[in-house]
């Protein structure tokens, strides 16, 4: 039976009724990779609204308001003035919640635990919405790099060239659908002793096998050129046969929550209504994300198909 708005009872979850020979499968989505690597911030007691302040970004070299140059003998020239401007990026935390209703019969004539593994269920799903909502703000960022082509080696480095010339600050982050690390137009397509395809420049196919082994065997999927890289199918898709990753400093984008403890921001609450012989369960999350500043992060918009 497929996922419906129905109440959980004998009939939907008969998967673990009567003697159950092995541990319960949950199929969980991969869910909060976005959190540990943007800007997290609690509302404060009293607001549900979180205000991230941005400071302008100054040019030191300005001749009227930088950093002045002064002549030898003449330390005692006055400094030249600036200004230190600031504007604020406002998250208004709202609710996002689940919930799933399950009768007595269903809870206690499973041999699994239902309750538990449906409270895991219901708070993967509030966290996949939220890896799904903060991977569309990667289609904001108005520079981008990709377009017509797989992922290159190049095209990843032309992400990073982009977010240092703009002053990003480090550690740099990627987050990418599978297809564009693994597939036959991924990024994995540069290694190996392999001949270019798809597009690909084929970047590591004529170099050693050491120095192949040395990339495979290091994990180049979790970290290249100094860049943390995360796989995640909450990404958007493009135009056919496209998807739409990013690449981006931790200060690029923001999320204001309301913590329930320890940086959670998912609850889960429970109700008995006795009168249906029944358990709700809710998953509850509050938060809401925004963009920081746009020129600290990059879309990485390439071929999968």
């Amino acid at each position: 039976m497929a996922q419906g708005n129905t109440v959980t009872d004998v009939g939907v979850a008969a998967g673990g009724l009567g003697t159950a020979v092995a541990a319960a499968i949950v199929q969980f989505n991969k869910a909060n990779v976005m959190g540990p690597i943007i800007t997290m911030s609690p509302a404060p007691s009293g607001t549900n609204t979180v205000k991230f302040p941005v400071y302008t970004k100054h040019d030191p070299t300005h001749a009227d308001h930088g950093v002045d140059e002064q002549a030898s003998g003449a330390e005692e020239t006055i400094a030249n003035l600036t200004n230190i401007e600031t504007t604020a990026v406002s998250c208004e935390v709202l609710r996002r919640a689940i919930r799933a209703e399950i009768t007595d019969l269903s809870a206690h004539g499973n041999a699994d635990a239902l309750l538990v593994n449906a409270g895991l269920q219901l708070g993967n799903d509030v966290a996949r919405k939220f890896d799904v909502e903060v991977c569309d703000l990667l289609d904001n960022f108005s520079n981008a790099v990709g377009h017509d082509d797989a992922l290159t080696f190049a095209i990843f480095m032309d992400a990073i060239a982009t977010l240092e010339a703009n002053d990003a600050p480090r550690p740099y982050n990627a987050v990418l659908h599978p297809q564009q690390i693994y597939g036959s137009f991924g990024l994995s397509q540069e290694f190996g002793q392999i001949a270019a395809a798809n597009g690909s420049n084929g970047a590591f196919a004529n170099t050693s096998a050491s120095v192949t082994d040395q990339f495979m065997g290091a994990g180049f999927v979790t970290n290249l050129a100094g860049v943390g890289i995360h796989t995640t199918t909450a990404v958007l898709d493009g135009a056919t046969g496209r998807k739409e990753g990013g690449m981006f400093s931790k200060q690029a984008i923001g999320c204001g929550y309301i913590d329930f403890g320890g940086g959670n921001f998912i609850q889960m609450a429970s109700e008995r209504e006795e009168a249906y012989a029944k358990t709700t369960l809710v998953a509850n999350a509050y938060y809401a994300a925004a963009e920081l500043v746009d020129v600290y992060g990059v879309e990485i918009d390439t071929e999968i198909s």
